[in-house]
């Protein structure tokens, strides 16, 4: 049986916080089922935001040379995806949309040149995880401005978004041990998955 590669995206700029328990905890879980993991730092990436040169338009490729050659190549043979983020102003980390937002050439792939954009060399189907805190007590339509984000991302990679885990309340670093319950849901959603 063919293990499932998860490509693990850690979008918080904070290297330590509330954020990477969870992401680490949904990496054990995914692990303990036996997984292979690839994982990405967002904030240790080093990128340009796109520039809008539409170089993009006629191949699907962006023809900037940075940091995101790296995370292109894993976008597209990765069998599942985990997303950890955090909440800032209602949306994203700016840093990890300016990711996103590099991802143009794969829209342009799929919705005009229509061609797969997910190799699937596993045969799996390709599903992702989102999992996001936010400092405000009720921060449900901060995490569902968010979602709509991570949605338009994965569908235009090819994954559908199928776990989600949002834990409102932790703006203290520490905040989110004060919640095993997310902790443990966190596990279980890696675990789930990794499960072909």
């Amino acid at each position: 049986m063919t293990r499932p590669r998860i490509l693990c995206i850690h979008a918080s700029e904070r290297a330590q916080g509330n954020t990477r328990v969870l992401y680490d905890e949904a990496i054990k879980g995914a692990e303990s089922v036996g997984a292979d993991i690839e994982r990405i730092y967002v904030r240790d990436l080093q990128f340009e935001p796109c520039i809008s040169c539409e170089a993009c338009h006629g191949t699907g490729n962006c023809t900037l040379q940075d940091g995101m050659a790296e995370v292109y190549p894993l976008l597209r043979v990765c069998d599942r995806f985990l997303i950890a983020s955090p909440i800032y102003f209602w949306c994203l980390p700016g840093r990890f949309k300016c990711l996103i937002d590099r991802c143009q050439g794969f829209w342009y792939r799929k919705y005009v040149l229509k061609q797969k954009v997910g190799e699937n060399p596993g045969g799996m189907e390709r599903l992702g995880a989102f999992i996001s805190v936010c400092g405000h007590p009720d921060g449900n339509l901060m995490f569902q401005s968010a979602e709509k984000v991570i949605k338009g991302f994965l569908n235009c990679v090819d994954v559908k978004l199928v776990h989600t885990l949002y834990v409102p309340g932790t703006d203290k670093p520490a905040d989110i041990l004060k919640k095993p319950d997310s902790i443990k849901r966190a596990f279980e959603i890696g675990q789930a998955l990794a499960r072909p």
